[in-house]
């Protein structure tokens, strides 16, 4: 899994999901011998969840769930974590068994297939739509019942309660498949936040692509895969699971996949790759210096500078030419590169109200220049996470108003008024570093030829 913060103010290594203070299981629970469990003082070795197994890659190991059988019974279809089916460390093996290390089949991968919307592939640092469909073969002898995806709606809330499962690694490292329950602390469309701390349930390390189970109709089902794990190597802070009901993945991309049809879902990056404007312009705004434009500086500035009362606002604009005419727009999100940041509070994004360009000041701006109504909020499941150094905002609302007309694109304003200045990287970067630039990721479902 990967380390990035939801909701919660933290920055840390990202760790493929599930560890913390070992907790010893005794021989009278599930499992038989004493083992360091997962996560939470209510982890527990688990014997039932056979349908929950090991992925294993050339250097790395996910957990996954059988979730469909062919036909014919020779093959499972495993659900997955994206990031754990990389063209540069594929999935090699399913290990079937409560042991990964000692499984009781070990399946070879046929074939694998990631959300076509999952943003590594598109080189962003994005982290929603991570699952991915692994097909297994030789499952002739698996006497294994899969456990179906959850229907929507799901029912989550905050405080409602999932079962994680998982083979994640603790500082022992223990190889077994463990399962805790663990309370949901925020939801968005597309993700489950597990809060983690002071020990309550949750996932870390060797988790990513484990389920999260819930109740429907009296049947256990999966309503998400467990995605990441923020904070240090005991992932005590918080847990991302992505959200299985979701139209993007479940109809558009799952039900496909699983009937052997073609995806339907499209993605496009847009960034600057150039030294010209180009898809992108950005620049910012000084109330200190009103005249003066910012448009060549390799940075953004939002915020207050340090012991000062002067304002700085960021304007962004990304041109949406790239998405085609007709299509259905799923999620749009807008990240940027986070180097320095004063007293952590919310940057808040508004629609901008008026034609501008790199050259524009605080003066030629002014301050009916936007909407002051924020459209996203750092801070939130939908709008604030800081993953590797990169702040990104939920913004699919404002872009299909954009995108159907309802509303002139001018682009977006980023605000911080009463927070100390955070510094953020601009376009203007050199190219070799274009990877740092803002971006806008955007996943769609495309219209009729």
């Amino acid at each position: 899994m990967r380390t990035l913060t939801v909701a919660l103010r933290v920055s840390g290594v990202l760790l493929s999901a599930a560890c913390a203070e070992p907790t010893e299981i005794g021989s009278d629970e599930e499992g038989g011998e004493e083992r360091p469990a997962v996560i939470g003082t209510g982890a527990r070795a688990d014997n039932t969840h056979t349908a929950v197994v090991s992925v294993h890659q050339d250097r790395a190991r996910c957990s996954g769930t059988i979730v469909r059988r062919s036909a014919e019974g020779d093959k499972v279809h495993v659900l997955t974590a994206a990031h754990c089916c990389s063209e540069s460390s594929p999935p090699r093996q399913i290990r079937v068994g409560f042991d990964s290390s000692d499984p009781s089949l070990v399946l070879p991968v046929e074939s694998f297939q990631s959300h076509p919307c999952y943003g590594s592939r598109l080189q962003s640092v994005n982290l929603d739509y991570d699952v991915c469909v692994v097909t297994a073969r030789g499952a002739g002898a698996l006497n294994v019942r899969p456990i179906p995806l959850a229907s929507a709606p799901d029912g989550l809330a905050v405080g409602s309660s999932v079962t994680l499962v998982g083979y994640g690694v603790t500082p022992a490292l223990s190889t077994i498949r463990r399962r805790v329950e663990a309370s949901v602390s925020e939801v968005s469309p597309l993700l489950i936040a597990i809060d983690q701390t002071n020990e309550r349930g949750g996932v870390c390390s060797g988790d990513s692509g484990g389920p999260a189970l819930i109740q429907q109709g009296g049947v256990e089902v999966v309503a998400g895969v467990i995605s990441f794990a923020p904070g240090d190597e005991l992932c005590d802070i918080l847990g991302g699971i992505g959200r299985v009901t979701f139209g993007g993945i479940r109809d558009e991309f799952l039900d496909k996949v699983l009937a052997g049809e073609k995806p339907s879902v499209e993605a496009r990056l847009i960034r600057r790759s150039g030294t010209t404007p180009g898809p992108v312009r950005d620049t910012y705004i000084a109330s200190d210096k009103p005249d003066q434009s910012f448009g060549e500086r390799v940075d953004l500035l939002v915020g207050r500078p340090p012991g000062t009362d002067a304002v700085r606002r960021a304007l962004l604009r990304f041109d949406l030419d790239a998405v085609p005419r007709g299509a259905t727009l799923l999620t749009a999100r807008v990240g940027l590169r986070l180097v320095s940041r004063g007293e952590p509070r919310a940057i808040s994004v508004h629609r901008v109200l008026k034609d501008w360009d790199e050259s524009e000041s605080w003066a030629s701006f002014e301050e009916n220049g936007f909407d002051p109504t924020p459209v996203a909020t750092s801070g939130t499941a939908t709008a604030g996470v800081e993953a590797f150094g990169v702040i990104s905002f939920d913004v699919t609302e404002l872009v299909a108003r954009w995108l159907d007309g309802k509303a002139e694109h001018h682009g977006m304003l980023l605000r911080a008024d009463d927070s100390e200045q955070s510094r953020l990287l601009s376009s203007e970067v050199q190219p070799r570093y274009s990877m740092s630039r803002p971006w806008m990721h955007v996943c769609y479902v495309p219209g009729p030829p």
